[in-house]
């Protein structure tokens, strides 16, 4: 009797101490960066793209998942972060240089359906609403 309470106590110590290690291990978590005052996701970093007239933008997948895009001024001062919604879950692609002040410029990253999602900014700067790739979409707006 003696050496089953003996083993018995041994197990109950061990299954609290691995109860406790099992609690104390922190779940995992994203990591975030800060980019002029927005919060991101590390991992799919900052992505950038050049206009004609010279003007910078850059893109990030924001800690809501949303894309938040900031560009600068002809001074070189920056707008401020602006949301250009959706739910994405990897890297921006944005084309790398806007050619003429009236080429187009495309985003695309992956949705949260696992599809890939775009949008294009028009010359006069305004932009298009997102759309699933032509591959699924394929009657989409700006699929041949």
């Amino acid at each position: 009797m003696r050496r089953f309470r003996s083993v018995l106590a041994a197990a109950v110590t061990l299954a609290a101490f691995a109860g406790v290690g099992v609690a104390a291990a922190p779940a995992q978590a994203a990591t975030y960066c800060t980019n002029k005052g927005q919060k991101y996701f590390c991992e799919y970093g900052v992505s950038t793209t050049k206009m004609a007239n010279g003007t910078k933008e850059e893109f990030v997948v924001g800690s809501d998942h949303a894309v938040w895009t900031n560009w600068t001024y002809p001074d070189g001062s920056w707008n401020g972060w602006v949301s250009m919604d959706g739910w994405v879950q990897s890297r921006i692609e944005a084309d790398a240089e806007q050619k003429t002040a009236d080429s187009w410029i495309s985003i695309s990253a992956v949705g949260g359906d696992g599809n890939r999602w775009f949008r294009v900014r028009y010359g006069n700067g305004t932009w298009s609403d997102w759309q699933v790739s032509c591959f699924v979409e394929p009657n989409g707006r700006f699929c041949p």
